[in-house]
């Protein structure tokens, strides 16, 4: 299975945020690697969240995730993503759906032999889910309930890809993992499962951690020319 994955592009109408992001670049960074995800045949994209960013209210937020949305999707290849945490500044998990038409995370793409879980870690440390606008990017948890349902996918003899926003890596910055982090690498190890593929903290990572390798995407909104990847499982 060949697996195209991006992230982070922060798609919205400005040159520049936060000093390092390039949020109109971004857009056409994104188009780019679709372009070569379709020239190499991928069969599925894993976004791993903030495609776009919450900016000049939700009406025009709204805008350019229909925006970037439709220039994914004119693609033709399903699309599978993980609520970030400025997606979720904009509208909740099943309003983005809605709006983009990409699977929204928890959500399952599998083959004869691979199966991709995406998970939803868009809720406060308290189990409370997250309400728009309302949310704090260094704060994050995988509720009990979608733990149940990330073991019944994993009990499987396929070969498991679990993709994330925010990260599990815990050799990261600390403001960007999950809460109960140790408590998913110890359920991910229990399984077997073959990668971890994360987005959220821009200038990527490469970890192991219980055998299992962990890769954190760079942002697409970095101004560089390819930060996506192409991965076959």
């Amino acid at each position: 299975m060949k697996i195209g994955i991006v992230t982070d592009a922060h798609y919205c109408d400005l040159e520049l945020l936060g000093g390092d992001r390039k949020p109109r670049y971004a857009f056409s960074a994104v188009k780019a690697a679709f372009e070569e995800f379709k020239k190499q045949g991928v069969q599925v994209v894993a976004s791993l969240g903030d495609m776009a960013h919450y900016n000049d209210g939700k009406d025009e937020s709204i805008k350019h995730l229909r925006e970037i949305s439709e220039m994914m999707n004119s693609y033709g290849i399903p699309i599978y993503h993980c609520m970030g945490n400025h997606d979720n500044e904009i509208v909740n998990g099943k309003e983005y759906a809605e709006i983009s038409g990409f699977n929204v995370a928890p959500a399952v793409f599998e083959d004869d032999e691979v199966r991709l879980i995406f998970v939803d870690a868009s809720y406060w440390p308290s189990g409370k889910p997250y309400e728009a606008p309302n949310v704090d990017w260094t704060q994050s948890l995988v509720p009990e309930h979608e733990l149940d349902w990330l073991k019944k996918q994993l009990n499987t003899e396929k070969r498991t890809v679990v993709f994330t926003h925010q990260n599990i890596d815990k050799n990261i910055n600390e403001d960007h993992i999950i809460s109960n982090a140790d408590e998913i690498n110890g359920i991910l190890a229990d399984y077997g499962v073959s990668h971890v593929f994360q987005g959220h903290y821009h200038y990527g990572a490469e970890n192991v951690i219980n055998g299992i390798p962990y890769t954190t995407l760079r942002a697409m909104c970095l101004d560089e020319s390819k930060n996506y990847l192409i991965a076959e499982v």
